[in-house]
């Protein structure tokens, strides 16, 4: 249950004019009229008990006046206004490779395919970083743009949640042209602070003619003021399974390790890049922690609260003892002068 709050509680010292209606009902002249007085005690009855209640319900008006001005409230909720302290664009790998389920999960207990690790944490992170836009690219031969820098991250966690690994025409490791998607999607957005995460398992193998350098994609991000974090994924001598195009028999084929020295080279290009090896669950949400602790926003986020405003019914109480006071007064209760 909310708790009642006071906008105005100045408004409170009307409250000592309360008893002024009595105090003036008291001291208004009198006119001395012909009584009984002096011939023995009468039982008084009807009206005559009631002749305090017009000054009674002046004083309640005003006393309900007094709670209407000092706006009784109560939270109706909050809302969050993102400070788009930071943008940050996670670049993950989904080629084939990506669904080897070599990869030992949290704490040990089993292994799973290093693409659904990757975007176990990759949510952990998202949740963590409210205040910040947050993109997702994928990759394989082709990049792919699912998600642009947005303070929407329930969307975000949906579409990354739907991700899965390449399909055979897709296969491929073009982490160049990665790297320039998630630049492009940077660019157009607000926050002064910009970030790349690129998610990797594999070395730079697109199966295009032409194609940009990872090299060269990280040159630029530093030439744009972008900072890139790089980590390496999974262990090399993984084994994943599929089907031959041509036989349409299963496939199995060794999966070559990530190529940690151009990751490396890659994340020192740029200023503040860090680059780091996960082989396991608890080793990448380290990763992820890190990076955290690195990309802190300057600007948090505002938190905008909802009232809920109750001082209406208080001013009509207040507009009622007043027209009930009116209404005695011109009948019974009526005094003269």
């Amino acid at each position: 249950m909310n708790s009642w709050q006071f906008a105005h509680p100045g408004w409170f010292w009307l409250l000592a004019l309360v008893p002024v209606p009595w105090i003036l009902d008291r001291r208004r002249p009198r006119i001395g009229w012909p009584s009984f007085e002096g011939f023995g005690s009468r039982v008084r009855f009807g009206w005559t008990w009631f002749r305090w209640l017009p000054p009674f319900l002046r004083g309640l008006a005003i006393a309900a006046l007094a709670v209407a001005l000092a706006r009784p409230r109560t939270v109706g909720g909050e809302t969050r206004i993102t400070s788009q302290g930071v943008a940050i664009v996670v670049v993950l790998d989904q080629s084939a490779s990506m669904k080897t389920p070599d990869f030992p999960a949290e704490h040990g207990s089993r292994t799973v395919p290093r693409l659904d690790a990757a975007k176990a944490t990759l949510a952990r992170f998202v949740l963590g970083r409210p205040d910040d836009l947050i993109g997702l690219v994928t990759f394989a031969n082709l990049p792919d743009l699912v998600c642009p820098p947005t303070p929407d991250h329930a969307y975000l966690l949906a579409v990354a949640a739907a991700i899965r690994p390449a399909r055979a025409d897709n296969n491929g490791t073009n982490i160049g042209d990665a790297i320039v998607e998630g630049l492009a999607s940077l660019l157009e957005s607000t926050p002064a602070r910009k970030v790349l995460v690129l998610l990797t398992d594999g070395n730079n193998q697109p199966a295009l003619p032409r194609f940009m350098p990872p090299e060269a994609a990280a040159t630029l991000a530093r030439d744009l003021g972008v900072t890139l974090h790089t980590i390496a994924i999974g262990r090399p001598g993984g084994i994943v399974r599929g089907v031959d195009r041509d036989t349409r028999q299963p496939s199995m084929a060794e999966v070559s390790g990530p190529d940690t020295a151009l990751l490396e080279a890659m994340a020192k290009t740029t200023a503040g890049g860090t680059f780091h090896v996960a082989d396991d669950a608890d080793n990448l949400a380290g990763v992820f922690r890190q990076i955290d602790q690195l990309e802190k926003s300057e600007v948090r986020g505002e938190i905008l609260t909802r009232y809920d405003e109750h001082y209406a019914p208080w001013a009509a109480l207040s507009l009622a003892f007043l027209a009930l006071d009116r209404l005695l007064a011109q009948g019974r209760l009526r005094r003269l002068p």
